[in-house]
């Protein structure tokens, strides 16, 4: 999951890893042209004042015409075309028949898979699945402040401005899982607003998403059952949406099959018993500022409740 620029997984990024390696060799033929016209002016013969003008050597000022008029016009020109084109290559519609819309919040990321039909409809938070080799349209949201979406190695950035939607495309091309953060300061938990993409085959992916449509399983076990109560009890559902049951908030992730994510709390634990009981526990000491409080439970309510949140899958 190394998120490196110069380590492209889509076309999107290898555009853009492209131009950073034309733009990176072009300064530097720049710069080794400057330190020899540097040192031309340093070393070069002195002009003799007391020659008439049109005795003069010409050469230094045929030299400054061009090295600082008309090679740099030539150079911008042509780096301005090259990234106009990088530019029309990485944006434009997707070939999915479904849209991911991203809604950005302090901080967290609500994804929904939007088709033309609501029936068909799915929602997750920090974790966007897509099919290998497709490109998928996003669209993106802010509730709060700006934000940035950006997935080092499959696409640029682009900024979740209020009150509008922007749009990018991202593809990969092999499976995978790609590291994405925000890239835009946001406030105190900035630096943990992070997501994980991943890149499935195409009939992974369908089989993915037709599960992600379906409700909540009903729990199995007494300790599921019991940790449902102690979730539907204790404010959980104010924030929370559990869809196949009366808790239906989306002020905060939606748990209808958080059991099934790589990670909890944007990225910052993975996904296991022990990181998420601490997360229910005490989000405040793993997360300071963001808005999910701390509910005082006793050790087997929270067991339970943890039983009941893993079995969301």
């Amino acid at each position: 999951m190394n998120p490196s620029t110069l380590d492209p997984r889509g076309p999107g990024a290898g555009a853009i890893a492209e131009l950073w390696w034309v733009l990176f060799y072009v300064s530097l033929i720049i710069t080794v042209l400057t330190l020899a016209a540097l040192g031309y002016a340093i070393f070069r013969r002195r002009v003799d004042w007391r020659l008439p003008s049109d005795e003069q050597d010409r050469g230094p000022t045929r030299a400054i015409v061009f090295a600082g008029i008309l090679f740099p016009a030539i150079v911008i020109s042509g780096l301005f075309i090259y990234v106009v084109i990088t530019y029309r290559a990485i944006t434009g519609p997707g070939d999915t028949p479904f849209t991911v819309r991203i809604i950005g919040a302090k901080w967290w990321w609500d994804v929904i898979y939007e088709y033309d039909s609501p029936i068909l409809n799915a929602r997750t938070a920090n974790e966007v699945r897509i099919p290998v080799g497709r490109r998928v349209s996003i669209a993106l949201e802010s509730r709060d402040v700006i934000h940035s979406f950006w997935v080092p190695r499959l696409q640029g950035k682009m900024d979740l401005v209020p009150g509008r939607t922007n749009r990018i495309w991202i593809q990969a091309d092999s499976p995978g899982v790609y590291r994405g953060q925000c890239a835009e300061f946001c406030g105190l938990q900035h630096a943990r607003m992070a997501f994980y993409v991943v890149a499935m085959e195409e009939n992974e992916f369908e089989e993915w998403i037709a599960a992600q449509r379906q409700p909540a399983a009903a729990p199995q076990s007494d300790a599921e059952r019991r940790g449902r109560d102690v979730y539907l009890t204790r404010g959980c559902p104010l924030c929370h949406a559990v869809r196949g049951t009366e808790s239906l908030a989306h002020a905060a992730p939606d748990l209808t099959h958080v059991g099934s994510r790589l990670s909890i709390a944007a990225g910052v634990l993975p996904n296991t018993r022990g990181h998420m009981a601490g997360w229910i526990s005490n989000p405040q000491q793993i997360k300071p500022g963001s808005y999910m409080p701390r509910i005082p439970l006793e050790p087997a309510e929270l067991q339970d409740i943890v039983s009941y949140v893993l079995s969301l899958r």
